[in-house]
């Protein structure tokens, strides 16, 4: 599966280990299988990375529903 970021950017979930907010800046990691590859989305303040980290969760629940 894939997940679309914004509007420039897409990844492919089969290589994904973890999606989480990080706690120390206001961004998402998304840590890949490998564990060395950490891709950081920066985000202004904490409540706009809450806001998208929100919005991922929803939209891969609604793929998980979808796919059962």
């Amino acid at each position: 599966m894939w997940l679309k970021l914004g509007d420039t950017e897409i990844i492919n979930l089969d290589f994904v280990s973890t999606i989480k907010k990080n706690q120390k800046t206001p961004s998402i990691e998304i840590v890949y299988h490998d564990l060395n590859n950490i891709k950081s989305l920066p985000f202004a303040n904490a409540e706009d990375r809450d806001k998208a980290f929100k919005a991922i969760m929803e939209n891969l629940s609604r793929m998980r529903l979808f796919f059962e």
